[in-house]
């Protein structure tokens, strides 16, 4: 074990939790290191919406998301299998940005507050050694007294840990397409059809 790989919070995953959570970390002065399994920036599966409740955490951290081109959300829109249709207003609202857009700045925010990000590296193993937890990696072994997993759920870890909901199978999938289409631009929408 040598000083290099010694981190006083090791973060695994780099969405939205992990990156924040490294740079709260980092702004505080403990030294961070986040591992990313993908590249920055990354599309991901993902609604890419967010509530407003979070705008003064963001903005804590340095980051507008309406500076970025965020959509401001009102609206909400659901539709059932027959086809009737649901609005309402969001009284607290969200805003609407690209997850590509927003994990690269707040990637770039981390690595301005001092962390250390590998992208691009699979966490293979958390071992808990004495005092301290080892994460195991292809390249080296990283040695940290805390440890966040921010990596969702279904990963590879949660399997090394036979973690028990791994078990349970689920009948959904996640399917992420751009389009450009004439839209309004301060609404969210959830459509259900057969199947789907």
């Amino acid at each position: 074990m040598t000083e290099y790989n010694q981190y006083d919070v090791i973060v695994i995953g780099g969405g939205l939790a992990g990156l924040m959570a490294a740079i709260r970390l980092a702004r505080r002065d403990y030294s961070v290191l986040l591992f990313e399994k993908n590249s920055y920036p990354a599309h991901k599966v993902c609604g890419e919406y967010v509530s407003n409740e979070v705008l003064e955490v963001l903005k804590d951290v340095g980051l507008n998301p309406f500076d970025l081109g965020a959509s401001d959300i009102r609206k909400l829109v659901i539709s059932d299998v027959k086809g009737k249709v649901n609005q309402s207003a969001l009284p607290l609202g969200g805003f609407g940005l690209s997850r590509f857009i927003l994990d690269d700045e707040l990637c770039k925010l981390a690595v301005k507050n001092g962390v250390t990000i590998h992208a691009e590296c699979r966490v293979e193993d958390v071992q808990h050694v004495g005092n301290r937890y080892m994460i195991k990696t292809k390249v080296a072994d990283y040695y940290s007294a805390f440890v966040i997993g921010a990596f969702g759920k279904r990963s590879t870890l949660d399997k090394k840990m036979d973690r028990q909901f791994i078990r349970k199978r689920t009948g959904f999938i996640g399917v992420k397409y751009h389009a450009k289409l004439d839209l309004p631009q301060d609404e969210i929408a959830l459509h259900s059809f057969k199947n789907g």
